[in-house]
């Protein structure tokens, strides 16, 4: 039977978490709004087979915080997660695969403009991916702990943007930055009639 991605979707959007989980991540942002970042993680980890599935879905939000912005009437959202650095997702030269940091990346910047849309009155649905300018610095070790910090520009309007910065923690040095350009979905249009 084919895996229904609809269908995953409505259950994990339509499913409430427990308190225990959410009240672990830290920052200022409402407990819904922690909610629909997990949730985002979750909906890009349901697929049975997907790249580097059984890592990515270690990834965890720490924290996730609203701050007013400085330069718009609109929000910030900062939501940091973290990763352990394991065997299976090293490359060949036994360092932390380019691939797998940019997968885990788009997942991230993608959960983070979506929980802001959804603060910000929003349908919280996540949008497309149109670029994800990455640039590495230094390469990772196994056993290294890598956090993820991911700072929203922009959520409404049609385009959406983040930035994100990749620390590995234990080394205290500069993984990886990118920036995220995406386009929110819009409604499904009607049926035509003939």
């Amino acid at each position: 039977m084919p895996f229904d991605s609809n269908a995953a979707m409505a259950r994990i959007l339509g499913t409430s978490l427990p308190d225990a989980m959410l009240s672990q991540i830290e920052g200022n942002a409402p407990r819904d709004v922690k909610e629909m970042a997990v949730k985002w993680l979750d909906i890009f980890h349901a697929p049975p087979k997907c790249f580097a599935g059984a890592s990515t879905r270690k990834t965890a939000i720490t924290e996730v915080s609203l701050d007013p912005n400085p330069l718009e009437d609109t929000r910030i959202l900062t939501m940091v997660c973290e990763l352990d650095v394991m065997e299976d997702i090293l490359d060949g030269e036994d360092k932390l695969s380019n691939a797998f940091i940019v997968v885990v990346i788009d997942e991230c910047v993608s959960s983070a403009v979506t929980a802001l849309d959804y603060a910000e009155g929003g349908p919280g649905i996540c949008g497309v991916s149109q670029s994800l300018n990455t640039v590495f610095h230094n390469p990772v070790a196994l056993g290294a702990k890598l956090r993820f910090i991911n700072t929203t520009l922009a959520a409404t309007s049609g385009t959406t943007s983040c930035r994100s910065e990749v620390w590995d923690v234990t080394q205290r040095r500069l993984v990886a930055t990118a920036v995220f350009v995406g386009m929110s979905s819009s409604p499904p249009k009607s049926q035509a009639r003939l």
